[in-house]
């Protein structure tokens, strides 16, 4: 009997034996190759920009489409509170009455388990955290508890209150599915001795920010505006470590134009004295602002936010020029009204800017 021997493959051999795939070959090479010198051409910063602006569209898709599901983890919502002073006893009285229209993380629709919890900034007397019972099974719950903070009458001027909306978890850590801070010098109880208000859930604030922005801005006809990024001081570090490698972000929302400062490594008060321009009429000042975002950069991870700030440009005097300092703040749920020109179309319009962002 005769042995058959394995025949090795020879990569070499076969394509020399077949033209056709050759020519294959070279082909998707040689597109491989093109793609890999237009993504060099058109540069990182512009693939992000375009990659940014399908991530956008595809929101807008899921607004206009009311087949898709919306996103886990919506914030929505509002929480009812009446609000009552005792200036004999100087307490802060607070009513959690109810919630409406929560939602829940539970994909599947099932009614969650809610519960309020309410904390008074600053509390020089570590008062501490105040909890309603757990409403069971709605998303609509019903507490009617009262709670009280001793407070100052002098001190409620600068005194603010978080109330968090939590979603109560057997197997795992609770979540807050929204929160609103109020501002106690918004009430006057000489004049009315209780206050009873719906408020709309935002997302969480991140209250530990802190830190001063350096800025100026100057004029420069016909339409050039110059923004000098000169220094931040007391920056809170987001890590462990103690330190952050701080740059800023410098946008006017409307304008296509996003300037960054370079980043200085291992500081909490970095100097930049960097100035960036932007093409901005003088007759725009009215609807403008710009916004100064400190970020740290993070190469292990996602890059964390160090604060935001903004500077209003219908009150800048062109001739005078802007030089100040700005307190630090996130403000992700800040909302603002602009107003969007067509000159082709001859027609205006009003958006909603939140976090930077158009909600059209």
């Amino acid at each position: 009997m005769f042995k058959k021997h394995k025949q090795e493959w020879n990569p070499q051999k076969q394509l020399r034996s077949d033209p056709e795939q050759v020519k294959r070959l070279t082909d998707v090479l040689k597109c491989r190759s093109e793609h890999d010198k237009a993504v060099a051409k058109t540069g990182w910063d512009s693939y992000q920009k375009e990659l940014h602006n399908t991530q956008m569209l595809k929101g807008l898709f899921k607004k206009l489409d009311p087949a898709v599901m919306k996103p886990i983890g919506e914030v929505k919502g509002e929480v009812q509170l009446s609000f009552k002073y005792d200036f004999n006893n100087e307490m802060l009285l607070v009513k959690i009455i109810k919630c409406r229209d929560l939602a829940n993380k539970d994909i599947r629709g099932k009614m969650s388990n809610f519960y309020v919890k309410l904390e008074l900034m600053p509390d020089p007397l570590n008062q501490g955290e105040k909890k309603t019972q757990v409403s069971q099974g709605t998303n609509c719950p019903r507490f009617d508890e009262i709670f009280g903070f001793h407070v100052a009458e002098f001190a409620l001027g600068e005194s603010r209150l978080l109330v968090q909306v939590c979603e109560h978890s057997l197997g795992g850590s609770d979540d807050v599915r929204g929160e609103v801070i109020i501002a106690l010098n918004s009430f006057s109880f000489h004049e009315s001795p209780t206050f009873t208000a719906w408020y709309t859930l935002n997302m969480e604030t991140d209250l530990s920010i802190s830190g001063d922005l350096d800025v100026s801005v100057a004029f420069q006809t016909p339409n050039t505006l110059l923004v000098t990024i000169h220094a931040a001081s007391n920056l809170a570090p987001r890590d462990r470590g103690g330190a952050a490698d701080p740059f800023v972000k410098i946008a006017i929302p409307g304008h296509d134009k996003i300037h960054q400062t370079r980043v200085l490594k291992g500081t909490l008060n970095p100097v930049w004295s960097e100035t960036f321009e932007f093409p901005v009429h003088e007759e725009e000042f009215e609807d403008k602002y710009i916004v100064f975002h400190v970020i740290d950069k993070d190469r292990s991870s996602s890059n964390d936010s160090l604060g935001q700030c903004i500077v209003e440009l219908k009150h800048f005097n062109p001739e005078t020029g802007l030089n100040g300092t700005f307190e630090l703040a996130d403000l992700r749920n800040s909302n603002r009204i602009v107003t969007v020109t067509c000159r082709k179309a001859r027609a205006n319009g009003k958006i909603r800017i939140v976090d930077g962002i158009p909600i059209y």
